[in-house]
């Protein structure tokens, strides 16, 4: 059911959209996205002359409640299976839930800016026994900018992990490296893998079923044959961890929403704190996770 909303730019249309989910359409000078309101879920992102940055399944269910495979869906308020094993969700409840999109202001520099907000109710209270503020700020230009700020309401401390979970598109999964992780421990999560991982002074690539939780990562990666052979470069704030994630052929092909040969269109290079690495924010505590994704062109790097 599409939101009211208070203010749109000129740049941002609600339309009802596929599976009869509304969604954003934003058409500024500088770039072309679409966005879910359910979930706030960015599903395409397109600066002027280049390829989408993001990968969608073309067997994405858009479905009321269900999640979306492919742009960048919000994990939250944990990443990976329900923590505490009640049947919850995977990846908490935030890229299921209908989002209030509370403003679409056009910047002086061609950019779009969108707000959207998350507040507990009582049926996140059913799955999750907290107040909470969420926001997901998402800046559209030549650059995409991502900000996940969360607000404590309650009067009781809260835990939580969460995940910016990008899916980019690539020309080649054998073909893309991933750089900035030399030197960093992994929690290897495909099943019959060691769990803890060692260092290695290379750059990261994709050969087969690959699921791993750096931990204490840098502020800056690098994803290497991004779509149309660009470089981009990931710099965050607000992160301690990066979960890289590709199926493999095998896994892929048993999932209903990606299929046979989808694994090799993708990867995803994850903004988020998960593993060990968990944010606790006491009554009125406040933590933003952000991430700012650029483009060098093919031909433009070593």
């Amino acid at each position: 059911m599409p939101h009211a909303q208070p203010l749109l730019s000129l740049s941002t249309q609600v339309v009802a959209g596929r599976g009869g989910l509304s969604e954003l359409h934003v058409r500024n000078r500088l770039a072309r996205a679409t966005v879910s309101l359910q979930g706030a879920q960015l599903l395409s992102f397109q600066p002027h002359g280049q390829p989408d940055w993001l990968f969608l399944s073309p067997r994405a269910r858009f479905e009321a409640g269900q999640a979306i495979r492919g742009g960048v869906p919000v994990c939250w308020p944990w990443f990976g299976p329900d923590p505490d094993g009640l049947g919850r969700p995977a990846h908490g409840f935030a890229r299921q839930s209908p989002w209030t999109l509370r403003h679409a202001m056009d910047e002086a520099d061609g950019s779009t800016r969108l707000l959207f907000e998350l507040v507990d109710s009582g049926r996140t209270r059913a799955l999750w026994p907290h107040r909470f503020l969420l926001r997901l700020e998402m800046h559209l230009g030549s650059t995409l900018r991502l900000s996940l700020d969360t607000r404590n309401t309650g009067d009781t401390a809260f835990t939580l992990t969460q995940a910016l979970h990008s899916y980019f598109a690539v020309d080649r999964v054998d073909a893309a490296r991933v750089l900035g992780l030399e030197g960093c421990a992994f929690i290897d999560q495909v099943p019959g893998a060691r769990p803890a991982g060692s260092p290695t002074e290379d750059a990261l690539r994709f050969s087969g079923r690959l699921d791993r939780l750096y931990q204490r990562v840098p502020d800056r990666l690098q994803l290497l044959g991004a779509a149309g052979g660009q470089r981009l470069t990931l710099r965050s704030e607000g992160s301690r961890t990066a979960v890289v994630w590709n199926p493999g052929a095998e896994l892929a092909a048993s999932m209903a929403d990606l299929g046979p040969g989808a694994h090799q269109h993708f990867v995803c290079v994850e903004t988020a704190n998960a593993g060990d690495e968990r944010i606790a924010l006491p009554p009125g505590g406040r933590h933003r996770l952000t991430v700012e994704i650029a483009a060098q062109a093919a031909g433009a790097f070593p």
